[in-house]
């Protein structure tokens, strides 16, 4: 009889070793799908619901391999506008059913990745959750008008050089014309922002004409790089309130101004942003005068050796900027046009 159970748990052993070999015991609680409704994955928050409708554009063109003649198309497909409607958490993403579109889409996943700070912690998985962040010591360059086919690879060779990234607005008609320093921006662990096609006041041409800036250089930042960008910043900071809700992407705007584009003087600009900032704040320069990409050597060495961390807006914003908001800083937001 002895001999007999030592087999059964020499089975047993066996068997545990095969699976563990396999990867481990199946985590039944990861493949179970758990329908909600965006009112309980906002907590009924309409920016944040905004954030999630932004989310599914992007997948929507990732998922059928879109070429960029298809981007304006994305902006008319009916996503969810109503806190009742329901989605489905799975292993690999949220889940969302899609009404009947030129894309002939009925269903996408959006991965978690995409969702963080736009959908509750508690409905996430542990590793695309938000944590506090301490911006005291953090700062985030941004530098506006490019990409410049000589000054923005320049740049980036700094920031490669001292191990810093910055955010990019770029104007759409930049981009058209150098898709390669674009995609450069982004291989060098960068981010990019919409400025527009060709800097014009939004204040004054109105609503419709705005969302036509914005959608056609969002057109040509997928086309050169495969991704939509997150954030707006609006030239000379002007948005109403009616354009900010109509662009449904987090509006980006900053706290220390260099004036580089006034001064254009190295000298100048190294003192303006050193004399005005201080931690959490979002610094405005431009990519396309000379004067300013010698100036950011010195800036981000000055930066560093005052325990400065130089981060992307996404970091400094630690993920959660919303459409419909603006951002001027780490903790100073407010209703997009006010």
């Amino acid at each position: 009889m002895q001999s007999g159970r030592w087999r059964q748990v020499g089975l047993v052993v066996a068997v545990l070793a095969l699976v563990l070999g396999m990867g481990g015991l199946p985590a039944q609680a990861k493949t179970t799908n758990k329908t909600v409704t965006f009112g309980q994955l906002t907590n009924k928050n309409t920016h944040r619901l905004a954030a999630i409708r932004q989310a599914a554009r992007q997948q929507i063109l990732k998922q059928t391999h879109a070429k960029g003649s298809k981007v304006a198309a994305v902006y008319k497909v009916k996503l969810p506008k109503h806190m009742t409607k329901k989605a489905t958490l799975t292993p690999k993403g949220l889940r969302m059913n899609l009404l009947s579109n030129s894309f002939k889409v009925k269903q996408i996943t959006i991965p978690y990745t995409q969702l963080k700070g736009k959908v509750l912690n508690r409905y996430l998985p542990k590793a695309n959750r938000t944590k506090a962040v301490k911006t005291n010591k953090m700062v985030a360059l941004t530098f506006d008008d490019g990409p410049d086919k000589t000054l923005t690879p320049r740049l980036l060779k700094t920031l490669k050089k001292y191990k810093v990234h910055a955010t990019f607005f770029e104007t759409g008609q930049n981009v058209s014309r150098n898709p390669k320093i674009a995609r450069a921006v982004l291989a060098g662990g960068n981010e990019i922002g919409n400025h527009s096609w060709n800097h014009p006041d939004f204040n004054s041409i109105g609503t419709a004409k705005t969302v036509s800036q914005i959608t056609r250089t969002n057109r040509a930042i997928y086309q050169a790089t495969g991704i939509l960008p997150q954030y707006v910043r609006p030239p000379y900071g002007n948005i109403t309130a009616a354009e900010g809700r109509a662009i449904e992407q987090p509006i980006v705007r900053w706290s220390v101004d260099s004036r580089d584009w006034a001064y254009l003087n190295k000298t100048k600009d190294i003192n303006e942003v050193m004399k005005d900032t201080r931690g959490g704040d979002i610094i405005l320069m431009h990519d396309i005068h000379s004067q300013s990409v010698a100036a950011a050597p010195t800036i981000i060495k000055r930066l560093k050796a005052k325990g400065y961390k130089l981060v992307t807006v996404s970091q400094l914003l630690n993920h959660q900027a919303l459409p419909g908001l603006q951002y001027f800083g780490a903790h100073d937001y407010r209703t997009a046009g006010k």
